[in-house]
């Protein structure tokens, strides 16, 4: 849909990452058995096409080294609809996977659109109750849309 609207002079697109973050030291830090959520503000003016998601466990360590495998639950709701994008938290590698060593990447079966101004709250639970990972990211990786002669709901069919 995006292509042929970019054809058509209606959208233009471009590479975007949005990411969430989950800091040793910081608010957001995830300890050992917490749970904690992250929100992403979408910028207001555009759209955001979600293609992937890949997450990143950084140890506390100095200098700080990947934990590869780390127990983590993930729960994604779009905060304007409050729609779920699972029904019930899961496990990191069902939906995310990765690209470190040893370890194996996921893709969406689907990309997903995020309203301009929209807010994606991101939850992760740690499982592990001796480990409390120094940073954990968590990317979006897609496209922002700028309508330049359609409109959302006529390229998208969403409202």
């Amino acid at each position: 849909m995006a292509c042929e609207a970019m054809l058509a002079s209606q959208i233009y697109c471009e590479t975007f990452i949005y990411s969430a973050s989950w800091i040793v030291g910081t608010g957001s830090a995830l300890g050992t058995s917490a749970t904690v959520e992250v929100d992403i503000q979408i910028n207001g003016d555009s759209d955001f096409v979600v293609q992937e998601m890949n997450l990143t466990v950084l140890s506390s360590a100095a200098p700080p080294v990947l934990i590869p495998g780390h127990p983590l639950l993930l729960t994604i709701t779009r905060a304007g609809s409050g729609r779920q994008l699972v029904n019930q938290p899961q496990n990191t590698f069902n939906c995310l996977g990765s690209y470190q060593p040893n370890d194996v990447p996921s893709r969406l079966p689907f990309p997903f659109l995020v309203q301009a101004s929209n807010i994606l709250a991101v939850t992760l639970q740690n499982l592990s109750s001796t480990v409390a990972p120094g940073r954990v990211d968590l990317s979006f990786i897609g496209f922002k849309v700028f309508y330049t002669g359609g409109d959302r709901q006529s390229i998208f069919h969403v409202l």
